[in-house]
């Protein structure tokens, strides 16, 4: 093991860090401007949900060539560049002045995601890890549930006294304190302070060039079983994040206690994505994610299902709960499955399979209200959703690498 183990350990919390920041002001406090931007512009729920779409189509077009560039020039570069457009498409929003001007801001958004979201912070933190990945990968996905957990809450109370659009000038500042982290604290990998990853002795294999081949993760079935789940159960749980507030509101909930349901959800995923990390590292990852994939079913089931206000907050507790662990798997199974060699472009393009569902599951959630009236179809297609991607999780397979290489070499008579 490495000296100075507890380094490794800081990159894991800038990661937290990272994700609070990016996925935060993209994802789930962004939906509290919503009732605000309704108000003034006075556009229907689907116009609005539809900057959604474009900002995850973008990311699902792009992710494949983001994995590319980031195998070619390390996580730092990306990140730095991703909290610039980050910053900048948050003051744009502070002027916002139309439906097409909005749109545009989002696809800025898809290129902050790229380079500064989930799909980065997963390879900076498993190129510092062997040993206790899991938990580190834990340690690190907290920071979009965190962000979920503060900023809405913060959002809430910042519109109330300062108006949304002060909200959106201040807020731009917040990329570019992250951006003074980055410069300090981030490296490539633990080789570039002449460290070594947790877990390998000095001098051992750098797990950077250990791996299968873009090529070779493609022709497997654990690849796609993980990537169409993901389509599926990302679609589910954006669709149902991004207009719980409004749900909330239409039960007759206020502002801030819509707020705070958002907050409540996020606490609890972030408690379950770490305990999902430990877990990971001590069991089977693949029973461990379908065990999290049931939970949030039995969530959604019960928030489709039961209409008394007082069901919310269970099902939001069970959506919480699978959700946190299913988060911290999704990413826990590619690595572990196929390794850092090609880690940029198998990752961005199960990325690219997630973020679309992302994108039609918040604006088909939208446009189904507008058609329907309420929540209630919409919420039975995420349940669909995610029926389907149970079926879909039995087909994930948690293998080594080095046990698909060789698995690979005996199918191919080699």
């Amino acid at each position: 093991m490495s000296q100075r183990a507890g380094r490794h350990w800081v990159i894991a919390g800038v990661g937290l860090l990272i994700l609070l920041v990016t996925n935060g002001l993209t994802a789930t406090a962004i939906t509290v401007f919503d009732e605000s931007l309704l108000e003034e512009f006075g556009w229907s729920r689907s116009d609005l949900k539809f900057r959604d779409f474009i900002n995850f189509t973008v990311v699902a077009l792009f992710a494949p060539a983001a994995g590319w560039v980031l195998d070619k020039v390390g996580v730092r570069r990306m990140l730095v560049t991703g909290c610039l457009i980050l910053s900048a498409a948050y003051f744009a929003y502070s002027r916002l002045t139309g439906l097409q001007q909005m749109y545009a801001i989002h696809v800025a958004f898809a290129f902050s995601l790229l380079s500064a979201g989930t799909m980065v912070v997963i390879v900076l933190v498993s190129s510092w890890f062997i040993e206790r990945r899991g938990l580190a990968i834990g340690i690190a996905l907290i920071g979009t549930s965190a962000g979920s957990f503060l900023l809405p809450p913060l959002n809430a109370e910042l519109i109330a006294r300062l108006g949304w659009r002060d909200t959106f000038a201040l807020e731009a500042a917040f990329p570019l304190v992250l951006l003074g982290v980055i410069l300090l604290l981030v490296r490539n990998s633990p080789v570039d302070e002449g460290l070594t990853p947790l877990g390998v002795a000095r001098g051992g294999e750098d797990p950077r060039t250990t791996g299968l081949e873009f090529r070779q993760a493609l022709k497997t079935r654990t690849f796609w079983a993980i990537g169409l789940s993901g389509f599926l159960t990302y679609y589910a749980i954006l669709g149902l994040i991004s207009h719980l507030f409004l749900h909330m509101r239409q039960l007759g909930f206020e502002p801030r206690t819509a707020s705070l349901a958002l907050s409540a959800f996020s606490l609890l995923a972030m408690l379950a994505k770490l305990a999902g990390g430990f877990l990971s590292d001590r069991l089977d990852r693949q029973r461990v994610f379908m065990g999290s994939l049931l939970v949030m079913f039995a969530g959604i089931a019960c928030l489709a299902t039961l209409r008394a206000g007082a069901w919310v907050w269970v099902a939001i507790g069970l959506i919480a709960v699978g959700w946190g662990g299913l988060y911290t798997l999704y990413n826990m199974l590619t690595v572990a499955n196929f390794g850092l060699k090609a880690i940029g472009r198998i990752n961005g393009t199960v990325s690219s399979l997630e973020s679309l569902g992302v994108g039609l599951g918040i604006w088909l959630t939208g446009w189904l209200y507008d058609r329907f009236g309420d929540y209630q179809v919409p919420f039975l297609v995420l349940l669909a959703c995610v029926a389907l991607a149970l079926l879909i999780g039995t087909q994930i397979r948690s293998q080594t690498p080095e046990e698909r290489l060789r698995a690979m070499a005996v199918r191919s008579g080699n």
